[in-house]
């Protein structure tokens, strides 16, 4: 027999995941090395964007939208650029506040997104799906 997870279950652990009942917030940050992210990519994998104004973004537990029909998200946020430079920007991922480890990343499409003016920004909404 195979395992069944029913709805009910996948919220559950999707709640679980992005600290909506755990005790580790998420960090959700930018990447600049063209990758594509896979199954054996960890933290390390990625290189963190340094344009001026950036920085890495915490998504607290309780700030996650309620799981329905097998998926969770977060308000949209925006990474925005506040000084010169030049840096392309291929995705993002994310990471547990206090252990560093890898959940999930997703490459954007159409990239790289270049950030070289003041005002330019990268826009994301966390959000992640059981199937």
């Amino acid at each position: 027999m195979a395992i069944n997870v029913p709805d009910t279950g996948e919220n559950l652990a999707l709640e679980m995941i992005v600290n909506k009942t755990a005790a580790q917030n998420l960090v959700l940050k930018l990447y600049s090395n063209n990758i594509t992210p896979s199954d054996t990519d960890t933290a390390g994998t990625y290189t963190e964007c340094t344009f001026t104004g950036y920085s890495a973004i915490t998504l607290t537990g309780a700030s996650w939208g309620s799981a329905s029909a097998g998926s969770i998200a977060y308000a949209q946020q925006t990474f925005t650029c506040s000084g010169a430079g030049s840096e392309n920007v291929y995705g993002y991922y994310v990471v547990q506040s206090s252990s560093g480890t890898l959940l999930y990343s997703e490459r954007g499409t159409g990239v790289p997104f270049t950030i070289t003016t003041v005002g330019d920004n990268v826009k994301v909404t966390p959000t992640i799906t059981a199937s």
